[in-house]
C-alpha cells in the first residue's frame, strides 16, 4: 500500500518529484525498526545500569564518552564529507575502498598513540587513572560502533536501502540484547565484557553488511584520486579545526563531570541521558533519509523541495520531542524508581531537563545535517565554535566545587543537564534563523512555544487527572499508566487537530493519515 506520510506530503502545487524510491516507505520502515531497536537498547541499558550500579556504570559511560571524543578528533570532518559525496551521486567501489583505508589508518593510529606513544602520566590525566588495557578496548569498541558501522549505514542510505540498513542494525541490537541478558542471568556483567561485546558484534556484522548492501558490486567508473582528494580537502578544510574543537567540547564536559562529580554522578547523568533521548529515535530514523534528499535536491538546484523538507521535518521532529517530554516529565520520579531502583532516584530532575533538551536537540541535529548536506561547512564551524567556546567555562562553573580557587556551583549531573538544555535552545534557534536567512525563507519560532507549552499542559493534565482518580478509587501502577496514555493521547490529539501547523501538517493531512491507518489496521 502506498502510504503518504504527514511530514512528506508534497502536493502537486509544489511541482516536486522525488526520484527513485519514495521517501514515505523508507521513513516509516525506519521509524518502526528504529523504535524496535530503541526499545531493545533501552531495556539493555536498564539491565546494565541496574546490575552495575551508578558507580561502575558511570565508569563505563565515562570511557565510552571520552573514546567517542577521541574518534571525533581523528575524523577531521571526513565522515561528513563522505556521506555528502555518496549522497550527491553514485560512487564506485574504489571510492568506497579508499575511505575504508582512511578509517583503518585512523583506527591503527589511535591505538598506537594511546597504547605506545602517550606517556603513562598523560594517559592517567586523560582517563583519570583507568586501566590502559580497558582504555584501549573502549577506544576499539567505540570506533567500530560509531565510525566503521556508521559508514556502512551511510553507504546503505546513499543507495536508498533504508530497510536493509535498519534490519541489519536491528539484528545487532537483538544479538547484543540476548548476550547481555545471558551475562546478567549468569551474574557475569562487567565493564570489560561489555566493551568486548560491542567490539566483536560490530566486527562480525561489518562483512555481513558489506555483502547485504552490495557495496562490492557498485560500478567503478573513472576514479581520479587527485580530484577526489581535492574534493575532501575543499569540504573538510573548515571542519578540521572544528573536529578538534567539537571533540574537545564533549571531552571536557564528561571529563569535568568525572573529575569533580565522580563515577556516580557520571552514571546518574548517563542514565538520565539514555532515557531522555528516547524521543530522538524518530530524529535518527529520518536523519540519513533527510541528508540524502536534501543533498541531492541541492545538487539539482531544487530549492523548493529543500524548503518543504526542511520546514516539515524541523516542525514535526520538534513536536515529537515536545510530546515525549510533555508526557514523561510528570512521571519522571516514578519512571526512575520503577526502572532503575532507589540508587538512581537522584537522576529524576536530570531526566526532566534532558527530556526538554531532546526536543531542541532534534532541531540542532537537523540543522547540522542541513548545513553539512549542502556543503555549508564554514557556517557549521562558526556556529559550533562560538557556542562551544562559551560552553567550556559554563561547564566548569556548574561543576566545579565551591572550595577551589575559582569556585563553581557544584551541581554535578543536574548542572550539566541544565547547561546542555540552555545551550541547545540557543544553538537551534540561532542556526534555524541563519538557514532561513541564507535561503530567503521566513523564520518562525512561535511553533516551538506552542508545541512545548501545549505538550507540557497535556502531560500535567493527564497526570493530575489520573492522580485525582487514584485518590478516589485506588488503582495499580499499570492501569494508572494506561489511563495516563489514553488521556494524554486524547488531549495531544486535540491540540494537533486545532493547531496542526506546529507539527508542520494540516487537518487534511491528518484525515488522510487516519484514513490510511484505519485501512491498515
Amino acid at each position: 500500500m502506498n502510504i503518504n506520510p504527514l511530514i512528506f506530503n508534497l502536493t502537486n502545487k509544489t511541482n516536486i518529484s522525488l526520484t527513485n524510491q519514495s521517501i514515505a516507505p523508507r521513513f516509516f520502515s525506519s521509524v518502526v525498526i528504529n523504535c524496535l531497536r530503541g526499545g531493545l537498547a533501552f531495556i539493555t541499558t536498564l539491565v546494565i545500569a541496574r546490575d552495575l550500579g551508578p558507580e561502575e556504570y558511570g565508569t563505563y559511560a565515562f570511557l565510552v564518552a571520552i573514546s567517542a571524543s577521541i574518534t571525533v578528533f581523528l575524523d577531521l570532518g571526513t565522515s561528513n564529507a563522505f556521506q555528502t559525496f555518496i549522497c550527491q551521486k553514485e560512487r564506485g567501489k574504489t571510492f568506497l575502498f579508499s575511505y575504508a583505508c582512511w578509517q583503518l589508518f585512523q583506527f591503527l593510529l589511535m591505538l598506537l598513540v594511546v597504547g605506545i606513544v602517550f606517556p603513562e602520566a598523560l594517559l592517567n590525566k586523560i582517563f583519570l587513572g583507568e586501566n590502559k588495557d580497558l582504555v584501549l578496548l573502549a577506544l576499539a569498541a567505540v570506533f567500530m560502533q560509531q565510525q566503521a558501522w556508521t559508514t556502512m549505514v551511510k553507504v546503505g542510505e546513499s543507495k536508498r536501502l533504508t530497510q536493509k540498513v535498519q534490519l541489519l542494525t536491528l539484528s545487532i541490537a537483538v544479538v547484543h540484547f540476548l548476550l547481555i541478558i545471558g551475562l546478567w542471568v549468569g551474574e557475569a556483567l562487567s565493564v570489560h565484557l561489555l566493551l568486548w561485546l560491542v567490539f566483536i558484534e560490530h566486527l562480525i556484522f561489518l562483512p555481513v553488511a558489506w555483502k547485504a548492501l552490495l557495496v562490492a558490486e557498485t560500478e567503478d567508473g573513472v576514479f581520479d584520486g587527485r580530484s577526489v582528494l581535492q574534493e575532501y580537502i575543499t569540504y573538510c578544510f573548515p571542519l578540521v579545526f572544528y573536529s578538534f574543537l567539537g571533540g574537545g567540547f564533549n571531552f571536557i564536559d564528561r571529563w569535568l563531570l568525572q573529575n569533580y562529580g565522580g563515577s556516580t554522578q557520571q552514571g546518574i547523568y548517563e542514565v538520565g541521558l539514555r532515557i531522555g533521548v528516547v524521543s530522538l529515535l524518530v530524529t535518527m530514523s529520518i536523519l540519513n533519509i533527510f541528508w540524502k534528499e536534501i543533498s541531492e535536491a541541492k545538487e539539482n538546484g531544487n530549492l523548493e523541495q529543500m524548503r518543504i523538507l526542511y520546514f516539515k521535518c524541523s516542525r514535526f521532529l520538534f513536536t515529537v520531542g515536545a510530546l515525549s517530554a510533555g508526557f514523561l516529565i510528570p512521571w519522571s520520579e516514578e519512571i526512575i524508581g520503577l526502572l532503575l531502583g532507589p540508587s538512581y532516584i537522584e537522576s529524576s530532575p536530570v531526566l526532566v531537563a534532558i527530556l526538554i533538551y531532546s526536543a531542541f536537540r532534534s532541531l540542532g541535529i537537523l540543522n547540522v545535517s542541513m548545513m553539512l548536506a549542502t556543503s555549508k561547512t564554514k557556517a557549521n564551524v562558526i556556529f559550533g565554535s562560538i557556542l562551544g567556546t562559551v560552553s567550556i567555562p559554563c561547564t566548569y562553573f556548574v561543576l566545579a566545587p565551591k572550595n577551589v580557587y575559582i569556585s563553581g556551583l557544584e551541581l554535578g549531573s543536574l548542572g550539566l543537564s541544565i547547561k546542555m538544555l540552555v545551550f541547545s535552545i540557543i544553538y537551534s534557534s540561532c542556526v534555524s534563523w541563519w538557514i532561513c536567512q541564507d535561503y530567503g525563507w521566513k523564520f518562525s519560532w512561535i511553533y516551538q512555544l506552542a508545541a512545548l507549552g501545549g505538550s507540557l499542559s497535556c502531560g500535567w493534565f493527564s497526570f493530575e487527572l489520573v492522580d485525582a482518580i487514584n485518590s478516589l478509587i485506588s488503582i495499580n501502577l499499570f492501569f494508572k499508566g494506561v489511563l495516563a496514555i489514553f488521556l494524554f493521547c486524547g488531549s495531544a490529539g486535540a491540540m494537533l487537530w486545532y493547531m496542526p501547523s506546529v507539527a508542520g501538517i494540516s487537518q487534511q493531512e491528518i484525515k488522510i493519515f487516519c484514513s490510511k491507518f484505519t485501512k491498515l489496521s
